[in-house]
């Protein structure tokens, strides 16, 4: 009787894991479906026409400073293509 016990046990342990982890998934894909629903038009458009509380774009650019003309832009755009052939590259192990 001791086997049959446990083994029913076992059985009911699984059972309710199973259940356990079928309610969590069903939770989840819930949550997925709220998060994930279609905007309505009416949404959009009130976003569109929700005030924009951004910062104003200064219209004239203050003049640069001493320090700031000192300093060397290191951006691609701001040199010279390079010219010639190409350097050899040492070997690689």
């Amino acid at each position: 009787m001791s086997r049959k016990t446990a083994w029913n046990e076992r059985i009911a342990l699984s059972l309710r894991v199973g259940a356990i982890v079928t309610v969590l998934g069903f939770v989840v894909l819930a949550a997925e479906q709220r998060l994930a629903h279609d905007v309505s038009p009416q949404e959009i458009i009130s976003a569109e026409t929700a005030p924009n509380f951004a910062p104003a774009q200064p219209t004239a650019s203050p003049a640069p400073t001493a320090k700031a003309e000192q300093s060397v832009d290191y951006f691609p755009s701001h040199f010279a293509a390079p010219k010639g052939e190409p350097e050899a590259q040492p070997d690689t192990f």
